[in-house]
């Protein structure tokens, strides 16, 4: 019986993480380049295993899995807002080393750099990129990131591609994902175009998220009444059994 509790108790941990996450993807439906997060739960098979040998019985959230599927690409007509269609990531300096980013919503600082709402400083060939005083409103930037003021190439935007980014990728927050692997898997050919003007938008589908919301609730729920069952139970074993 007790055992019983402690198998529901465990279900009600898994799908209250699991709530944490689908809610966090419902709330960033409207972030640019946010990748959704799936909660993944052991698979049957291992929970029977673990069963057989150690006779444990509970549920897990084994891990979570981000989706780095492409949101939709938007047209914004903002000089500074950039969206990469296909592969690859912005590589941006911030105080803690390199990040990467989907997120191309960037602006100026005083020096003329180009940064993230967070103040990180979108990368280049040559370091981060400084567009000349008076130059933003002659910024082109082509397909291939290359960055144009006044019809001269000053620099070409730093886009990594990794070959799987969930094997190499794991998020930081704010938006920003860092290596997780001890090394990089180093220059890696990918097939993309940079959209100046554009932004990609969240791949979070609200309404796939909105049941998500739904069928975790009602796991949680009936964690919570086999809970109140067993205790019901043993309450009857304990005091009105005699």
């Amino acid at each position: 019986m007790l055992r019983g509790l402690f198998s529901a108790a465990s279900g009600i941990v898994a799908t209250s993480r699991a709530q944490e996450i689908i809610t966090n993807n419902i709330t960033n439906v409207a972030t640019p380049g946010f990748k959704k997060d799936i909660p993944i739960y052991e698979s049957f098979s291992l929970i029977l295993q673990r069963q057989m040998e150690s006779d444990e019985r509970q549920s897990r959230l084994e891990n979570t899995w981000v989706d780095f599927s492409q949101g939709e690409i938007e047209p914004t007509r903002r000089r500074l807002d950039l969206a990469i269609k296909g592969d690859g990531f912005f590589a941006l300096l911030t105080p803690q080393g390199i990040a990467y980013t989907r997120a191309g919503n960037f602006t100026l600082d005083r020096e003329g750099r180009i940064i993230t709402p967070q103040g990180f400083f979108l990368l280049g060939k040559k370091g981060p990129l400084v567009i000349p005083e008076g130059g933003a409103g002659e910024l082109k930037i082509t397909p291939e990131g290359e960055v144009f003021v006044d019809g001269k190439m000053i620099d070409q935007i730093r886009i990594d591609v990794f070959p799987d980014p969930p094997l190499y990728l794991y998020k930081e927050g704010e938006n920003l994902f860092k290596i997780g692997v001890a090394s990089s898997p180093g220059q890696v050919q990918g097939s993309y175009r940079v959209e100046q003007g554009c932004l990609e938008s969240s791949n979070v589908d609200i309404v796939e998220e909105m049941v998500n919301l739904v069928v975790n609730l009602r796991l949680y729920e009936a964690s919570q009444k086999a809970i109140q069952l067993q205790d019901a139970t043993l309450d009857k074993i304990c005091n009105q059994i005699r």
